[in-house]
């Protein structure tokens, strides 16, 4: 009976999408957030269907699904996966079962940029997906380019005003742009690209079981019938309908090594910029916290202790995320490189308050009381006797929160701040060269790492030695 059951058993088509991507393509349903839906979804399940196989949907990152895909975590990649030359390098292309064109949207106020071309004459910061035809297109013309994870925040940072124009798939425009009063696009659709499905290269013979199902659905109505209830389909896809395959526009551009480690290097420099500032703030903050914990009042140890557990004990990526979106809302708006050193700044200056107050209690009692006696004031005395003497002993875990701070500069991807991790994501995506360009991108850490451990441990050699001098000298009186 089991062997049966299982003779009869209907073959799965694994296919990997990222659904935090957001709609139209496949997301969560807001009425059954246990379920998925959106276009992708839908012609997944039809190309399933149409080949005898029952769809199985396996949600992945879209920055490495073609690493995914090869690591057979899933079977095809459909998720607007566009052909690019980089790409061919890596999998088959199916045949195209969507075509679509690029929308540029400003907000409704803008009068000087009504093409992409204005973008450029006026410096104009456009705002895209990573790793698209639109962020191609972008780089290869020279634009002032943000890059985005997902079409929520490039449209949301478009309307508060922290990028001035966004460049998106008619799909993703329509979805998010078109219904919004605050936006209005600039100009008519141009140059016209493929949704095609992705297939590992020794998987020729699904290939074109796969080509010759988009051939039936396209030709009997379906892809037609999806495509018009998400209200995305136009004369564009009639040329599906050609026994001539359709022409698009594929970018293909080799990668340039020289270009690449310069475009790596001016994203560590905005490494160095956030780890940097969010430590003065961690510092600045994290004195007063450890001071107002140990020796404050009732309600002041109060209010400490709940920020410190409050900050300790949530993810920095909830909390920049929390800033960055939540606090447009009350009237706050701060651009993303500001919004991540303060976010990493507040987060780490809770972390510095445990080690600075662990380094004050170290001090004995009987400094401030000899301090005392010899006529100082609290505030100089600290300054003097006890500042000095805990500050040696922070060092060593202040070095190594400073090391780990610039580790965490690569949550500040989640808010389309571009420094070094995400460079890395970009380019590594772009050309598959993991290895070569994460070897490059560990030496570009270490660089900045390095130094600073080394300068801090001289540092401290040089503290010991100078308190070694002065008890040597008070022995000798």
């Amino acid at each position: 009976m089991t062997s049966s059951l299982t003779a009869f058993a209907v073959p799965s088509l694994r296919w990997g999408g990222d659904p935090s991507g957001g709609a139209p393509y496949v997301y969560a349903d807001p009425s059954n957030p246990q379920n998925y839906t959106g276009f992708d979804y839908e012609f997944a399940e039809a190309l399933a269907s149409e080949m005898g196989m029952k769809a199985e949907f396996v949600p992945t990152d879209w920055e490495s699904i073609v690493s995914s895909l090869q690591r057979k975590e899933f079977d095809v990649i459909i998720d607007g996966f566009e052909p690019t030359g980089d790409r061919a390098r890596e999998v088959l292309f199916s045949k195209p079962y969507y075509l679509f064109r690029l929308q540029l949207t400003v907000r409704k106020n803008e009068t000087a940029v009504n093409s992409l071309d204005d973008c450029k004459k006026y410096g104009k910061s456009v705002g895209t997906l990573v790793n698209c035809a639109a962020s191609r297109l972008l780089e290869e013309g020279k634009y002032n380019l943000k890059g985005y994870q997902d079409p929520v925040g490039a449209y949301k940072d478009l309307e508060l005003g922290r990028v001035d124009a966004v460049l998106m798939d008619v799909a993703g425009e329509m979805f998010y742009a078109r219904s919004n009063p605050n936006l209005k696009q600039a100009g008519t659709p141009f140059q016209t690209g493929a949704y095609v499905v992705g297939i590992r290269k020794d998987e020729a013979a699904l290939k074109a079981k796969i080509d010759s199902a988009i051939d039936v659905l396209v030709n009997n109505g379906t892809v037609e019938k999806i495509f018009r209830k998400w209200k995305l389909w136009d004369e564009e896809q009639i040329k599906l309908r050609t026994v001539k395959p359709a022409e698009i526009e594929m970018t293909s551009a080799k990668f340039n090594w020289s270009e690449g480690l310069i475009k790596l290097f001016k994203a560590a420099l905005v490494t160095i910029l956030l780890a940097f500032g969010a430590m003065v703030i961690a510092v600045i903050f994290g004195i007063p916290l450890a001071v107002g914990q140990s020796n404050g009042g009732r309600i002041v140890r109060i209010l400490c202790t709940v920020y410190i557990e409050f900050f300790r004990g949530t993810p920095v990526l909830v909390q920049l995320l929390f800033l960055y979106f939540g606090l447009p809302v009350i009237g706050i708006t701060l651009p993303g490189w500001l919004t991540a050193i303060v976010g990493l700044g507040l987060n780490y200056a809770a972390y510095e308050s445990q080690v600075y107050r662990t380094a004050f209690q170290a001090i004995p009692e009987r400094q401030w009381q000899v301090a005392y006696s010899l006529g100082m004031r609290p505030t100089l005395a600290f300054r003097r006797i006890i500042f000095p003497q805990a500050f040696r002993i922070a060092l060593p875990p202040m070095t190594n929160d400073f090391v780990a701070l610039f580790k965490d500069t690569s949550t500040a991807f989640a808010i389309a701040v571009w420094e070094l991790a995400t460079a890395y994501r970009e380019l590594a995506n772009a050309t598959q060269s993991y290895l070569g360009i994460g070897l490059v991108v560990c030496c570009y850490y270490l660089a900045m790492s390095l130094p600073l451990a080394h300068y801090a441990h001289r540092l401290e050699r040089k503290l010991q030695r100078k308190s070694t001098g002065i008890l040597s000298s008070g022995a000798d009186k």
